[in-house]
């Protein structure tokens, strides 16, 4: 995808506008119509205080591969749930929760989007029970072909895979001073945030990943997590069929 000339023929492949983005389909199971959802931090702090292991990984296979110079490489994936305790040492650790909200932190800290995934893929190649396990991916826009997509692939692709969390909420501030840090820090670009008379303007077209908060030198824009709404509920209900949580969730 990154590559000149090569990557815009890639893209008009495998995410033709007359079909919807699958590229890997299961064989007899069910296929849902999923959505994919930005979890501001604190979402993903809950996940990992109810976790029942947490496993991190000592390095982003992708950030390394691509010898990526915009964020730490030492930042990996999160590993959760009864399974990690067993993925082999050689690729990381177990962590304590500490040790995983710092590692959550340092991720948000350096414009990193965590993405829940449920990747059969990876518990196979770590050998361990793939109905244990959940990753909480730290992506990049500069290495991960998914984050790439949603600047520089085709609009139906935003449309249809990416939504914001119902009960999020975004607001500029009249501090704003239309400097446009914000659009270049957005996933979407100008697609999601434009220059207006007096301050920037987010669309709903946002998926609230938060990364114009932190771009701001004014700290004008604010992001804000409405208390519980059944969504959220539904999500962690979700969640929990697949990954034991040591507390209440």
């Amino acid at each position: 995808m990154q590559q000149p000339l090569v990557g815009t023929v890639l893209q008009k492949a495998w995410i033709r506008e007359d079909r919807d983005a699958n590229w890997i389909l299961p064989v007899n199971e069910s296929i849902p119509s999923g959505q994919q959802v930005a979890l501001p931090g604190q979402l993903v702090e809950r996940l990992l205080r109810a976790a029942d292991g947490i496993f991190g990984m000592s390095a982003c296979p992708c950030r390394t591969a691509f010898q990526c110079a915009n964020h730490p490489r030492e930042i990996g994936c999160l590993h959760i749930g009864p399974a990690v305790r067993q993925i082999p040492n050689e690729v990381g650790r177990l962590m304590s929760l500490d040790e995983s909200l710092d590692h959550l932190e340092r991720g948000l800290s350096s414009g990193l989007i965590p993405t829940i995934l449920y990747n059969p893929s990876e518990a196979e190649i770590f050998q361990v029970d793939k109905r244990r396990m959940l990753s909480i991916c730290f992506c990049c826009e500069c290495c991960c072909d998914v984050r790439l997509l949603l600047r520089r692939g085709p609009e139906r692709y935003w449309d249809l895979y990416n939504h914001r969390l119902p009960g999020l909420e975004m607001a500029v501030g009249a501090g704003c001073t239309l400097c446009g840090d914000c659009i270049a820090a957005c996933y979407g670009g100008e697609r999601i945030i434009r220059l207006g008379a007096e301050r920037a303007e987010i669309s709903n077209r946002c998926i609230g990943c938060g990364r114009c908060v932190s771009a701001c030198p004014e700290k004008a824009i604010s992001i804000d997590l409405q208390p519980e709404t059944e969504w959220q509920a539904a999500l962690f209900r979700k969640i929990a069929a697949r990954v034991q949580f040591s507390t209440e969730c």
